[in-house]
This record gives structure tokens, C-alpha cells and sequence, in this order.
């Protein structure tokens, strides 16, 4: 953009874990601490100081990649001449213990953040959110954004703490190449034409139409809400245990038990969705399908290039409960802490991250993200053919399907929830261990007992 570096990236090797029993006794202490912070910020206040040397946290290369960008920015050095930011990375698990331990000791916190779907929860679970409410600073511009991906798993009772740039919308993608060669009609128009085409894919014993991830929640989560279900209801309550949820689990273990037409995805130690091996079997057309998020299909592309022009992809086939179009899986947003110095240049960097045009095409390209930001998906460079799929416009999908997606509900349980819904009831059931029912039931009687 012409302006002088203005960001540096450092690598942080020290983690700070928490016990259960630290965890537990510091969440009480943020209604404390945090709430002297937040009341520094005041929403739509200059509040949180001047300071011109900022520190922002991530776990993600990519995540920082777009952050120095727009810190880089003539629109962001303009407003903020003297502001520098340093970029610290850590590993997932690293970032968010310790920031989680500074935000509840109330000191040592960075100005920013990234924050996983799955660890924001953490934050919310006593008093005081530790994070700025953006919520007035958002006002109007909320239809800027596909809200149900960009500020709803960083919302908690009507406030929004964070926001995130990835639609991650779920559609359905497929082998066209292998489809053609049998004689299946495709896009298909209901779940039973998934199914039916998987029993003639799955034939030959060389390949199956999809891998099921026993470690794994997302597939569980996504086919509920196609369903019409969610994991938690919107004051934070398990639901995982609704009919939707049992039919989901349902659905899915009859895929490989039942049908015939899926496996259980391969996993390693280090990745129980979407790891080297999980990619490695798709090298090797042992799968012909896939449901999923954005983020995912990227990770196809990257890993499997020789089959670019085999794919195809499509919004979700009906019949399956409420038959949702779409669906959502995973995300992270961007917080200002409570302890943020500069709480004005802080939102700066959040708002030009998440609407605006240059950051969004930015992240396209770089990372392959499809954006939040709505009015992005109607530019020339997203409404393009992808050679990958054939020159499908998938821009025009993923435009088609973004204000579908179903609302996200998070809640202070979902951190233990999903680790208590795989291990209690997906890993059982999909091994054919285990009726879903019951299963799911004794989730809610875990998540009962930590309370």
C-alpha cells in the first residue's frame, strides 16, 4: 500500500496452561477485574488510553498476515500515524491459556486478539466479559455482515465481542468426474439421491461417497442444524439432545453402518479432522464427497491439486428435517481486550478488517477465505469461474447461501460440551457402540455435574 512497515511478528515459545481448579477460580475473579477494564473502554467512549505501541495476539500466520495488512494500510496509518503493533504467535492451545490467565490476573493481556469458536466461551463463563462490546460501535453497518458467522459465536446476551471474517458457510461438494462415469444425475436434489448415488459409488469397494469424523463434532453439528437443531439454545443451554441432534447422530452412523456408502475419516495425533491423513485418502479417490465449511474445500484444493477440474459444488440437497440450505462450522474473530490501551485504534483495525473491501479481497486471495463482509461477495473477483470446480462461479454460491445461515448460539459450556459429545456420545455411536439417544443424554448429565 506504500506505508512503511509498520508491524513486526515475533514467536512466543512459553506457555501459561490453567488447571480445572485455576480455570474455575479465575473466571470468578473476571467480574472483578475485567469489569475495571471495560469500564476504561465504555462502548463507543475513547476510553483505553493513547498508546502507540500496541501488542496483538494470534495462533494463525494467515490471521496475522491480514491484521499487519491493514495495520500496513494508508486507510489505518492515515487515522493512526504513530501506532505500531506487534504481532506475537503462539500455538492455539498456548494463545488462549495465557491470554485467558492475563485477562483473569488482570494484567499482561495484549490490546487485541484472536479468538477461536471454540475457546470464546471460556471468557464468558462468570461476570464481565473481558472484551470491548462492539455492538454501538457496529450499529448499522451489522447488515454489512452474514451475521450468524461474523458475530454470532462472539456474542453473548445480546452484546457482540468479536468479530470474524470467514463466512464458512457448509455446502455440499462431489466427484462430477466420478459421478458422470456411473450415470448419477448431479447437483443432487435430495439426501436420498446422496445416498443412492453413494450405494453405486460404494460398489466396487474402491471408494466410499464420504469419511465420518468419529473425533471429531463438526459433522454431528453440521447435519443438526441442517436438521432444524443446535448444539446449545440461545440463553446458553444444552441441546444437543433434541430430535434434530438425534437424528443427525442417527443419520450419520447409518451412513456407514447402515448404507454402506461412508467410513470413519482417517485421523492422526495431531488432527482429528483434517489432518495429512485425512487429505492423503483423498490422493488416493477413496473418497468421491465431502460436507463441509469454506475452510475446508481450501484445504482440498491445497492438498490435492491433481484432481482440479473433477470437483463440483452445490448448496445442500433437501430432506433431511428442516432442510436447511446451508449450515456454518468454525470461525475466529477479533476482540479488543479489557486491558487495550488504545481502544480507538484497536477498533480501527477490527473494522477495517471486517468491512472493507481491500482487507476482504486480501484474505481471498492470500488465504482463500470467502468474506463476512457481504458487499465484497458481489465483486468481479469473487464472481468469477474456479478452474478447480469445473468454472463454477462459487462466489455466487457461497452469495447465495450467506444470509441462510442458520443463527449460532454460543455458551460458557461449549469448551467442555464438545469434548463431552465426542467422547460420550459421537465416538461411541459411530463405532456402532452406542444408541444415539442415550448417548446424547449422557451429555447433558456431564455438563449437569460441572456446573
Amino acid at each position: 500500500m506504500g506505508a512503511p512497515e509498520r508491524g513486526r511478528t515475533s514467536t512466543a515459545t512459553r506457555a501459561h496452561p490453567l488447571s480445572r481448579r485455576g480455570f474455575l477460580a479465575g473466571t470468578l475473579a473476571v467480574s472483578g477485574t475485567a469489569a475495571l477494564g471495560l469500564a476504561g473502554c465504555g462502548s463507543g467512549g475513547s476510553g483505553g488510553g493513547q498508546a502507540t505501541d500496541l501488542v496483538y495476539w494470534s495462533f494463525d500466520e494467515g490471521r496475522v498476515a491480514i491484521a499487519k495488512h491493514v495495520v500496513e494500510s494508508d486507510a489505518f496509518t492515515q487515522l493512526h500515524p504513530d501506532v505500531t503493533v506487534d504481532f506475537q504467535q503462539f500455538t492455539w492451545a498456548q494463545m488462549h491459556d495465557k491470554l485467558l490467565a492475563a485477562l483473569v490476573s488482570g494484567r499482561g493481556a495484549p490490546d487485541m486478539a484472536d479468538i477461536e469458536i471454540q475457546r470464546f466461551p471460556q471468557f464468558i463463563g462468570s461476570g464481565e466479559v473481558p472484551f470491548l462490546d462492539l455492538t454501538e460501535r457496529i450499529g448499522p453497518s451489522i447488515s454489512d455482515l452474514a451475521r450468524s458467522a461474523a458475530v454470532d459465536p462472539w456474542s453473548w446476551q445480546g452484546k457482540i465481542y468479536g468479530v470474524g471474517t470467514e463466512l464458512n458457510a457448509v455446502t455440499l461438494t462431489y466427484r462430477e468426474d466420478v459421478m458422470s462415469s456411473l450415470g448419477i444425475t448431479t447437483p443432487f436434489a435430495t439426501w436420498d439421491d446422496v445416498i443412492a448415488a453413494g450405494k453405486v459409488v460404494s460398489a466396487s469397494g474402491q471408494m466410499k461417497m464420504f469419511g465420518v469424523h468419529d473425533l471429531s463434532v463438526f459433522d454431528w453439528d453440521m447435519v443438526t442444524q441442517i436438521m432444524g437443531g443446535t448444539f446449545f439454545d440461545e440463553n446458553g443451554g444444552y441441546a444437543g439432545d433434541s430430535e434434530a441432534g438425534e437424528q443427525a447422530l442417527t443419520w450419520l452412523r447409518d451412513l456407514v453402518h447402515l448404507h454402506g456408502i461412508a467410513d470413519i475419516a482417517p485421523a492422526d495425533a495431531n488432527n482429528n479432522y483434517n489432518g495429512p491423513q485425512y487429505w492423503a485418502a483423498f490422493q488416493a479417490n477413496r473418497y468421491a464427497a465431502i460436507l463441509g465449511p469454506a475452510w475446508l474445500f481450501t484445504g482440498l484444493l491445497k492438498n490435492v491439486p491433481d484432481q482440479a477440474g473433477k470437483w463440483r459444488m452445490q448448496t445442500l440437497p433437501t430432506g433431511l428435517g428442516a432442510s436447511r440450505p446451508t449450515a456454518f462450522a468454525g470461525g475466529t474473530g477479533q476482540a479488543v481486550t479489557a486491558q487495550s490501551r488504545n481502544v480507538e485504534a484497536c477498533w480501527d483495525i477490527v473494522r477495517l478488517t471486517n468491512f472493507s473491501l481491500d482487507a476482504s479481497r486480501f484474505e481471498y486471495e492470500q488465504r482463500g477465505v470467502f468474506p463476512t463482509y457481504k458487499p465484497a461477495l458481489a465483486e468481479s473477483w469473487l464472481q468469477a469461474p474456479t478452474a478447480y470446480y469445473g468454472g463454477q462461479n462459487i462466489g455466487a454460491l457461497y452469495q447465495e447461501v450467506a444470509d441462510q445461515i442458520p443463527p449460532w448460539r454460543t455458551s460458557p459450556q461449549l469448551y467442555r460440551g464438545v469434548d463431552a459429545i465426542v467422547r460420550l456420545a459421537i465416538t461411541p455411536v459411530l463405532n456402532d457402540r452406542a444408541e444415539p439417544a442415550a448417548a446424547l443424554g449422557q451429555v447433558r448429565e456431564e455438563l449437569a455435574r460441572q456446573q
